[in-house]
């Protein structure tokens, strides 16, 4: 299981990076790089076999594996980057390092980089498609809805569910309301139920668009159900 920093730590990092692109563009990053900075593995909803396969480390490499998560932790992501180049000169075909380097790449607002390390993990493992979703949420922040839409898609054919979250904010962007919607529903069962919260309140804006009052009354009840009953803690973040 990969270990990262706290989100405050990263949150920060994302906020740095972003700073060095336009307006729209930190519109659009932040919350995309956000949602797998925090903890890349939970983030695209890997099963355990994917994870194993995806995260292993040879024993010979575990060395460097700690210096570079201990590197990561410490917040000195050149230095990961680097590390992770060599690991990946060492051991090209594990995917561990790409991802590693990455994430760093990400945080230090690389994006390009970045993507060239998701297109080569998902070609190392073509069955696995979160690296497909990674490199769709780049192309998402950069406006390409097209291309995004694409990694989105295979990303989730290929079981990485977490996509059907980015699917549905595209489709909804480009006007393709009910496909958008039942991407929300699809992702509903796949996800914690405080976790569905925004995702109500997005499907019931859907359906408001669309007319069916009905349904989005339904999950505005439920949603705020749900805010109220996690104590009313995540009340502040949602327009009730």
């Amino acid at each position: 299981m990969a270990v990262w920093p706290t989100q405050s730590k990263i949150s920060m990092k994302v906020v740095q990076s972003a700073s060095r692109v336009s307006l729209d563009q930190i519109r659009r990053s932040i919350p995309l790089l956000l949602s797998f900075l925090f903890n890349i593995n939970a983030a695209f909803g890997l099963n355990a076999a994917d994870e194993s396969e995806f995260w292993y480390c040879p024993p010979h490499m575990a060395s460097l594996k700690r210096q570079i998560d201990n590197q990561y932790k410490n917040e000195n992501f050149e230095t990961v980057i680097a590390l992770a180049t060599k690991a990946i000169a060492a051991s090209p075909k594990e995917t561990l390092f790409y991802a590693r380097r990455a994430d760093a790449y990400l945080i230090l607002g690389k994006l390009d980089l970045a993507m060239a390390d998701f297109t080569t993990a998902a070609k190392l493992k073509p069955t696995i498609g979160w690296p497909l979703v990674a490199r769709g949420r780049i192309y998402d922040s950069q406006g390409k809805d097209d291309l995004a839409l694409a990694d989105y898609n295979r990303g989730i054919a290929l079981g990485c569910l977490a996509g059907l979250k980015d699917q549905a904010r595209i489709l909804e962007r480009t006007g393709k309301l009910e496909q958008s919607a039942d991407s929300l529903t699809k992702l509903m069962p796949t996800i914690r139920p405080l976790e569905r919260i925004p995702y109500l309140f997005q499907r019931a804006k859907i359906y408001e668009k669309l007319g069916k009052k009905e349904l989005a009354k339904a999950d505005k009840k439920l949603a705020n159900d749900l805010v109220d009953k996690s104590g009313g803690e995540n009340a502040d973040r949602y327009s009730r």
